[in-house]
């Protein structure tokens, strides 16, 4: 067996060019072997036969001799393990023990005993493995230039000689349990192979109780049959350099980024009327506008390119009509010419496909190019075709191309005779982009709405179950154990890491002290630059800003290792130092964005966590942090909404004790000389002068984003958990645990009436948004949601034994050794002349305006749903009005029978 060469690019051992594996022996229980001495079972060490080295028993990985005896010094110094070097000498050479890394296997051997196997992701060209999907994409997409998703990539068992450089590429096995020993082994696998290949059964063949609702609604099972997957999926790519549509690329990048920019040059009605689906004169009062961020156009310009590409490759095969192929061959002959011609081609082809109904007959039920494009994203490698879920995101994108298209055209036929305004031509195009009219817009919107309607109503399948007997505190999460106990210890030891990094290391231990208790914040104040940190109330409290540098400037210490020189009484800063501490300050605020995504309630999206804004902005947003009723809170501004709703849903979430002491430090003496550190590693870059004023987190030199919260998180859980949850896994894992331990009533969120607002002629948001705002409705949100928001964040702290948030500790006493869990409550015995009829009556009246809620709800289900609800809820009142009272205890008074009220 061939094999790649080996770290280096040489041999591992001298004179040895290289290796070949010996087979595995399944006559031999193992191929793990220890010294007739037993010396290598004391050291937890043992030596695999088929790769002669040593292995870890332990750690699971490869140690070659040179580095065993650091290894156990280093990794497992608590366990006192002395390898003596004359000993280990001799046993190296006695079995003939290779002096560094194996090779690295090319075919598939059977895995290798001691090393831990694992379930990878695969190279589609080279035979590297992956643990993660993003590691393998990244690969085929770098080293291979391929165009490739997860879903793309191959799946088998793998091992790894190490984690260390050099050694740490992953290789495919055979799992042992797999391995057939009979002679006809190679018989068995192909027949396995063969039997294991799906046979294409026309679509009208399928059992359709195997079909979901979703594709049985769509019928696109009917269009792959008879076709080609890979063909299928090759059709859509993005051209490569020798392809001889490259050209494309470029042109279509230029006709999408043409158009975006006539958003800012449009008139408010003609966007208003562009961004309305339907057909009435009431036009959206949100008009059409650029993405939050200008990188998502990228993503939307790719998905038109590969459109465009289908049109261009699939031309024969599409049957399309003579006028729309004529736009198609116009466009390939363009490529040959400048790209204002190519964009012009573009813009007529894409007009021509969006602009004209597809009528389906009996011998083309697919006629739609951009239907049948859309079915080609929809595509996986073995054939399957995706979830709903999946495709409901391609559709929101074209049609946001549809109606950049559309605006494109407006502004072509200013320049036409008569110069019609960009208003008459909106209407005039209205027909193509809105629906109860047969057109493409049409058929992609109602298709949008069933995916949307059946993910939103299908629940997932259960990926995790409660392990048992364990009262709901651990799960099985992935084959791993996820406690609570060891998530205490996770969170516990997140804490102890970020104290001591602020305290020893930004702090320099100096005993800097702010009264948190005394701080205040102005709710109602929404002046451009304010916090809680310039109001000047709190300037007392804080002290003077620059406090930090005023004390590295007094210290001799701290002065010789970061000034250089003074001169003219202007300081000189040691760049070196100012970078490591600005350093420190970015691991500091990676810490405390981890903290808050696990442990101040429900986890938000990153992408809201990492926008904050530190004071507030001078377009309109208000700071993150404020202090709210004792609290110290993270207002996260939920953005994802916005385009859709054209406003902000704010969503607050109460800091630990700890944590909250640790942002205060953070803000009010850390910020300010990391604004200093950053004026002198950026000079005149204003770019970074602004992410130090603006944003809460700040990642050296940029912000953060996801990636790396993710990557902070999997480090801590897996070493504390022994499973790596990302953001996306965390999500999923630590939902079923809050809910059990740290759950509240989720009606809080929806915006129902109350009897109050009721009774005031109004609806409950207008009576928080107009009537009555006090410093609390300030927020953004209704007062009486702010408590309970409040109030499960301060749950999820007691359940992780953090000293839960609204006391606003000093960060001394904040920590986690201070925290005390609440006395369990005696069951206490029944009171004499207890009140029955007194409890009825005030379950009564907490229930019935929630009752009435949920009642006007009813009326939005299916008739039979209805009909069941209704009569539940109707018994569930009439309980409520006449419940007999409770038998009186001896000796009280008896209660008199309360009458049912009348109807």
């Amino acid at each position: 067996m061939s094999l790649a060469q080996s770290p280096g690019h040489r041999s591992s051992r001298s004179g040895m060019a290289e290796l070949a594996f010996e087979m595995a022996d399944p006559s031999r229980s193992s191929e793990l072997y220890n010294v007739p001495a037993g010396t290598l079972a004391t050291w937890g060490v043992m030596i695999n036969r088929r790769l002669k080295v040593f292995i870890c028993m332990t750690c699971k990985v490869v140690i070659p001799p040179a580095q065993l005896r650091a290894h156990m010094s280093r990794q497992h110094k608590g366990s006192r393990v002395a390898v003596k070097r004359d000993l280990l000498d001799d046993i190296v050479k006695q079995e003939n023990i290779l002096d560094g890394w194996p090779e690295i296997p090319t075919g598939k051997p059977v895995e290798f005993e001691g090393l831990e196997r694992k379930w990878g992701i695969g190279c589609p060209v080279c035979p590297m493995m992956f643990q993660h999907v993003k590691s393998g994409v990244r690969h085929a997409t770098q080293e291979h230039h391929l165009s490739v998703s997860g879903d793309d990539l191959p799946r088998d068992w793998m091992q790894r000689f190490s984690l260390a450089r050099g050694a740490c590429s992953g290789f495919a096995v055979t799992a042992r349990y797999a391995q057939l020993h009979s002679p006809s082994a190679d018989y068995l696998i192909a027949m396995r192979k063969e039997l294991d290949t799906r046979p294409p059964l026309p679509a009208a063949d399928l059992d359709p109780r195997h079909i979901s609702p979703w594709h049985v609604t769509t019928r696109w099972l009917q269009y792959l049959e008879g076709k080609d997957v890979r063909q299928m999926r090759a059709l859509i790519e993005p051209p490569k350099e020798s392809d001889q549509v490259f050209y494309v690329i470029a042109c279509v990048r230029r006709y999408m980024e043409a158009a975006y920019d006539l958003i800012l040059q449009s008139s408010e009605l003609c966007l208003q009327i562009l961004n309305t689906d339907t057909q009435t004169e009431d036009y959206n009062h949100h008009p059409f506008g650029r993405h939050q961020l200008d990188d998502t156009l990228r993503a939307y310009t790719r998905l038109v390119l590969q459109l465009v590409c289908f049109l261009l490759r699939a031309q024969a095969e599409l049957d399309l009509p003579a006028e729309v192929e004529a736009l198609v061959v116009a466009l390939r002959q363009a490529l040959n010419q400048e790209v204002e011609e190519v964009m012009a081609a573009i813009h007529q082809l894409l007009l021509g496909l969006w602009m004209r109904e597809w009528t389906p007959s009996r011998v083309n039920q697919f006629p739609d190019p951009t239907v049948r494009f859309v079915i080609h994203t929809q595509v996986n490698a073995d054939g399957s075709l995706k979830k709903p879920e999946e495709v409901t995101g391609v559709f929101a994108k074209l049609m946001y191309g549809m109606r950049l298209t559309f605006l494109y055209e407006c502004h072509r036929r200013l320049d036409s005779p008569g110069q019609p305004s960009l208003v008459v031509s909106a209407r005039a195009l209205r027909p193509w982009f809105t629906k109860g009219l047969e057109s493409t817009f049409h058929t992609l919107k109602s298709l949008q709405h069933r995916a949307s309607s059946i993910t939103m109503s299908s629940q997932n399948e259960p990926d995790m179950v409660w392990k048992d007997k364990t009262g709901f505190t651990t799960l099985i999460y992935m084959g791993h154990e996820v406690s609570l106990d060891a998530l205490r210890k996770c969170q516990g030891a997140l804490e102890d890491e970020t104290r001591t990094l602020l305290v020893d290391t930004l702090l320099f231990g100096h005993p800097f002290y702010i009264d948190i208790s005394s701080l205040c914040d102005d709710m109602g104040n929404k002046q451009a630059g304010y916090s809680l940190f310039t109001d000047r109330v709190n300037a007392e409290v804080l002290g003077p800003v620059d406090q930090l540098a005023d004390h590295v400037l007094r210290t001799p210490a701290l002065n010789g290792r970061f000034v250089m020189a003074i001169r003219d009484g202007k300081v000189v800063w040691n760049a070196m130092a100012m970078s490591a501490w600005l350093n420190a300050f970015a691991r500091l605020n990676l810490l405390c964005l981890i903290q808050a995504e696990m442990n101040c309630g429900a986890p938000g999206r990153t992408r809201e966590l990492t926008a904050m804004p530190t004071a507030n902005t001078p377009g309109g947003m208000l700071r993150a942090l404020r202090i709210i009723d004792n609290h110290v809170v993270l207002m996260r501004t939920y953005h994802k909404m916005r385009a859709a709703q054209g406003f902000d849903r704010v969503i607050p979430h109460s800091l630990n004790a700890a944590l909250a002491a640790v942002f205060i430090y953070k803000e009010a003496i850390c910020r300010p000389f990391a604004q200093l550190c950053a004026s002198v590693l950026y000079p005149g870059d204003v770019k970074v002068k602004a992410l130090y004023q603006d944003f809460l987190f700040v990642n050296y030199d940029k912000p953060f984003i996801g990636d790396n919260i993710s990557a902070g998180m999997k480090r801590w859980t897996g070493e504390h958990l022994g499973v790596e949850l990302g953001i996306q896994k965390w999500r999923q894992c630590s939902t079923p645990l809050r809910r059990k331990h740290a759950g509240l009533e989720e009606m809080w969120l929806e915006d129902q009436d109350t009897v109050d607002a009721a009774q005031a002629g109004h609806s409950h948001r207008v009576d928080t948004l107009r009537y009555g705002v006090t410093d609390l409705s300030s927020t953004g949100m209704a007062e009486d949601y702010i408590g309970p928001f409040l109030k499960t964040s301060v749950m999820w702290h007691r359940v992780l034994h953090l000293v839960p948030g609204g006391e606003l500790l000093p960060l001394d006493v904040a920590g986690r050794d201070h925290f005390q869990a609440a006395p369990e409550r005696p069951l206490a015995a029944p009171q004499q002349g207890f009140d029955a009829q007194a409890v009825l009556d005030a379950l009564k009246e907490q229930l019935e305006p929630r009752l009435s809620s949920i009642e006007r709800k009813i009326e939005e289900a299916d008739a039979s749903t209805r009909q069941e609800l209704k009569e539940l809820f109707d018994n569930l009142k009439t309980l409520l009005a006449g419940v007999p009272p409770t038998p009186p205890a001896p000796g009280s008074p008896p209660l008199v029978p309360r009458q049912p009220s009348p109807g």
